[in-house]
Order: structure tokens, then C-alpha cells, then sequence
């Protein structure tokens, strides 16, 4: 039997061999692209950001990494990573957190120069995340959301004026249309009480409803996913209309919801307070909130499903813009606001910044548009 002393080490040293081993194994993962030396930075006035902690389990905040989110931007001289270690901490120009950012799991930078800026990113609700900002009064330079007044906008998607081409949709593509509207959903009871509206419209006109609120799969392929490509395509070829609707009525709070169907060939019907003049193409969406009641929505809608060439004008817009998903505008939006004249900018009172003065960026119950709240009373 081995000495007491020399059992712990036999027991300690493979323990300290495997961390090492997990450790360098981490760093490599974020190394891979990481190829460029702290004097070469300065010597080409290379912006660099640093991802501080993960977009829940994802570290690149689906912008990726090196100078590759960059390459199609108007300023391209900046770079991206996850490596802490890539060059000393003080150099890095901007330290990118999540919402979810966590002190202890993901720990806190042991220095910080006046020169960098710390960005806090939350593409979600506050209803849906809701972290305690307080602590961070003072702690953030600038804002990284789904809101217009946010320093850097980050949406689920983004449209833009430019050339396309773009084909419009013929008669006989939207006459093999054989059914009416859909809706993929998987949160039953929401803040915004789009299922009450939804019942509401079921009364006057065919509503197919996908998910675990439903009663429909839509394919075999979406591993019980609701929001697969598939499900997606499977929606374009056979309905005119879908239900884009959020589950938080928050200010300029419009999702994939939105975005995932305007690449489409099928009409968005929106509910939630997106600021849809500003969030989606002239004319590309129908909103509830134009509406007095379900029943004179469904009316419209009736009407469009009998008039091809007035259904057909919801299409229009896509000769003279383009949507997309695509985050990279956000990566685009970082690196040209690193390299303007940077003015002080601190958020003193983040918490209230998020979730307005008495919580108003967010409404419930009889807050709700009339065509929502009326059916709250009933």
C-alpha cells in the first residue's frame, strides 16, 4: 500500500493533468482564428472585441469570430473573439455581456481602463429574462437590444432598400394556396393574450394552429420543432396568411415571429408593439391593431383570400427591399461605432432604462389594444 502522502498525489495528479488538459482545449476552441498579435492591432488601428460571457450557451452571438462578422461592413478593421487571453484584458476596446451574464459562473474582468466600453445585449422581453439590473448601476457603457433607442440595435431580423430580383408570386402560386392561416406556437397562456384574440378570430374564419397549442404537426423532419425551415416552407405553399404574433406586448419588441415569414411568400399578420412602420417594409404586414375587432379583421382577411390582385400588393415591396435574419448588421453597427469619435456614455440607472419608469415598457391586461382588451372583459 502506498504512503499517505504519495495516494493524494497519485489521486491529485491526474486531476491536475485532466484540467490542464480541459483548459488548453477550451482556449484552443477560441484560438482558431485568433491569429493576430496585440502590435499588429494597434499598427492597423484594429478595433477588438472581446465576447465576455455566452448568448445563453452560444460565445459568438451568432456574429462569429476573427474579422469575419466585419468583411462586408462599411469599417472593416475589427475583430472578435472569445479568448481572454488573445491580448492583455486592458486592451481590448469593447467587453460584450449578455443579459444572462452571471459574476460568479462567468466571473469579472480584473481591470478595466476608461477607454473600453462594456455593452449589455438582451434580444428578449423583459418579461421573459429578467435579471437584476440594479446591480449593474454605473457598470455598462452602451446597449445592445431589440429597441430603436438602444446605442446598437440588435433585431431578429432587418429589411433594407436595394435591388432584388425578386419575382412576383403568379395567380395560379396562390391559388394552389388551399388554406386560409396559420399559426406555429408552443407558449399557450402570454402576457400579451394572443390566444385569447386567437380564439376570438377562429370564430369567423379557418385558423390551423401547429405546436403544443395546437392540435397539428407540421413536418415529420422538424424534430417537433415549430419553427424549422421546414415548417416554414411547408407554410408558404399552402396558406396566404400567418399569425406573427408575440407573446410580450413590449415596446419595438418584434422576433423571428416576424422575420421568418416576411422572407416568405405568405402575409404576416402581426400583434404586439413592434413599431411595424419601422420594424417591416411598407405595406408587408397586416397589424390587429387597425382593427376594431376580430371579427372586422376577419372580414379583411376573407376579403384578400377572394382578391387575388389586392392580396397580391403584400408582395409588392419585395421589388424594391430585402429582409433578412441575418445578425451581421449588428456586427457592422459595433465596429463603426468603435471607430467614430467615442463620446462618455454610462447607463447610470440600467434597470430603469429597461423596464421603463413603473415598469411601462411592457402592458397586460387592460393596457392591451382594445381588440385585445375588450375580449379580456367579456
Amino acid at each position: 500500500m502506498l504512503p499517505i502522502g504519495k495516494r493524494k498525489l497519485f489521486l491529485v495528479v491526474p486531476v491536475l493533468l485532466y484540467l490542464t488538459y480541459f483548459i488548453s482545449t477550451h482556449n484552443r476552441s477560441f484560438n482558431a482564428t485568433d491569429n493576430y498579435q496585440n502590435n499588429e492591432f494597434k499598427r492597423s488601428n484594429t478595433k477588438v472585441l472581446l465576447y465576455w460571457s455566452p448568448f445563453w450557451t452560444t460565445w459568438h452571438y451568432f456574429m462569429g469570430y476573427g474579422f469575419e462578422p466585419f468583411k462586408n461592413c462599411e469599417y472593416k478593421n475589427c475583430y472578435a473573439t472569445a479568448n481572454r487571453s488573445l491580448i492583455p484584458l486592458e486592451e481590448f476596446d469593447a467587453l460584450l455581456f449578455h443579459a444572462t451574464y452571471n459574476k460568479k459562473r462567468h466571473g469579472v474582468p480584473w481591470i478595466r481602463l476608461p477607454h473600453q466600453f462594456y455593452i449589455f445585449m438582451n434580444i428578449e422581453a423583459p418579461s421573459y429574462i429578467c435579471p437584476n439590473l440594479k446591480q449593474y448601476a454605473s457598470y455598462f457603457n452602451w446597449t445592445m437590444t431589440y429597441r430603436f433607442d438602444s446605442d446598437i440595435v440588435r433585431r431578429h431580423g432587418f429589411f433594407f432598400k436595394g435591388e432584388t430580383n425578386y419575382k412576383m408570386p403568379t395567380k395560379e402560386f396562390v391559388q394552389n394556396k388551399t388554406k386560409l392561416a396559420a399559426w406555429m406556437v408552443s407558449h399557450c397562456r402570454t402576457g400579451s393574450h394572443r390566444e385569447e384574440l386567437a380564439k376570438e378570430m377562429m370564430k369567423f374564419m379557418d385558423v390551423d394552429i401547429y405546436g403544443s397549442c395546437g392540435k397539428l404537426k407540421c413536418s415529420r423532419n422538424s424534430g417537433g420543432k415549430v419553427s424549422s425551415p421546414e415548417c416554414y416552407d411547408m407554410i408558404e405553399k399552402n396558406y396566404k396568411f400567418y399569425f406573427s404574433w408575440e407573446n410580450s406586448y413590449c415596446t419595438d419588441y418584434a422576433t423571428e415571429k416576424l422575420y421568418n415569414v416576411l422572407v416568405k411568400d405568405v402575409v404576416p399578420i402581426v400583434y404586439g408593439a413592434g413599431d411595424y412602420k419601422r420594424a417591416a417594409p411598407p405595406h408587408s404586414v397586416i397589424n390587429v391593431e387597425d382593427f376594431e375587432s376580430g371579427s372586422k379583421l376577419a372580414d379583411y382577411l376573407n376579403y384578400l383570400d377572394k382578391n387575388i390582385e389586392e392580396y397580391l400588393k403584400y408582395f409588392e415591396w419585395k421589388k424594391h427591399y430585402n429582409a433578412t435574419s441575418s445578425a451581421i448588421y449588428t456586427a457592422c453597427q459595433i465596429c463603426k461605432k468603435l471607430h467614430e469619435p467615442l463620446k462618455e456614455s454610462v447607463y447610470y440607472d440600467l434597470h430603469r432604462w429597461w423596464w421603463g419608469l413603473n415598469n411601462s415598457m411592457c402592458k397586460r391586461g387592460k393596457n392591451l389594444p382594445k381588440i385585445v382588451s375588450d375580449l379580456l372583459e367579456k
